[in-house]
């Protein structure tokens, strides 16, 4: 299924854009972090790969804010990193 690969690029992207990010200011690094949660999964996406694209921009969503208002932000980069790892090996694996 094409939408597949379109889910794997942007997996692909949003861990890209999270490595980069971390090594940005906070403000930056949320501008970033809170593009990635605007991009939503295809449609007519298979419905496992769907939830955990949105599970990745909830994770996106919680980060960003941390970001703006807190100092520890450890947990929630680890989140996002582990979710979106975690959406990327399921459709490398359809």
């Amino acid at each position: 299924m094409k939408y597949n690969r379109d889910s794997e690029v942007k997996a692909r992207y949003a861990l890209a854009v999270l490595k980069v990010a971390q090594s940005a200011d906070r403000e930056s690094a949320a501008r970033l972090v809170r593009g990635l949660a605007k991009d939503v999964p295809h449609p007519e996406e298979r419905r496992e790969i769907a939830v955990l694209h949105f599970e990745a921009i909830e994770a996106f969503e919680e980060l960003a804010e941390s970001l703006q208002v807190s100092e520890a932000v450890s947990p929630f980069w680890q989140k996002a990193t582990a979710l979106t790892s975690r959406w990327l090996g399921a459709v490398e694996y359809i």
